[in-house]
């Protein structure tokens, strides 16, 4: 029968000592892509130019757009929309991706809740897995990329799977009643100040002097 109701397994202190965003690896056509993150906190779908040569696409493919996208750190104009054919499991639907810069990004593609609504997902970066129904009514379980990056490579994203960084937990308290002692070391020793959020996610939209 099909699926009515969702339910996700308790995790353990074991599993969910953790800091990792959601990254999956889909099908944007018939090509299958890497990096594509999962992010409840943006409203619309962004994707780079890195991914259009593989993906068969060209710049006349873009519906130009004044569309700025902006995050804790400033803003960034986008290029265009363009429309692609993803499939996730079983569930294809074509999804409006908004042209941003390259140099800028991690993620090779990214879902928002535009495409988490559409998609009828619930996603978890705490289960590191996300389920959605598919046309039929049942339930697919999609498991997140375990190492989305290569050891070598030198972008933030990378710090979140080291075994030794997880949730931000004060172990006592000091003479003056303060906290001290927080764990997740990797992250406080590598510079918490610049490190805190993750600053390629845009958390504002500007609709204004748009042509949208």
């Amino acid at each position: 029968m099909p699926a009515e109701q969702l339910c996700f397994t308790k995790s353990t202190k074991e599993m969910a000592n953790h800091l990792r965003p959601l990254f999956i690896i889909e099908n944007f056509g018939r090509i299958p892509i890497t990096k594509v993150m999962v992010d409840g906190g943006t409203a619309i779908n962004l994707l780079p130019h890195r991914p259009l040569a593989k993906m068969g696409r060209t710049e006349k493919y873009i519906i130009p757009t004044r569309l700025t996208v902006t995050n804790f750190v400033g803003g960034s104009k986008t290029y265009g929309i363009l429309d692609v054919g993803v499939i996730v499991r079983t569930k294809k639907l074509k999804i409006a991706f908004f042209m941003v810069d390259t140099i800028s990004t991690t993620y090779n593609a990214l879902f928002s809740r535009n495409w988490i609504h559409q998609s009828l997902c619930v996603p978890s970066t705490l289960h590191q897995q996300l389920d959605l129904w598919n046309e039929e009514g049942f339930m697919e379980i999609v498991k997140a990329d375990p190492w989305p990056f290569l050891p070598s490579t030198k972008c933030f994203e990378t710090r979140y799977y080291h075994d030794d960084l997880g949730p931000f937990t004060f172990l006592a308290v000091n003479q003056n009643s303060r906290p001290h002692g927080v764990t997740a070391q990797r992250l406080i020793e590598e510079g918490l100040a610049s490190s805190l959020e993750d600053w390629n996610g845009p958390s504002v939209l500007n609709l204004q002097n748009s042509d949208v």
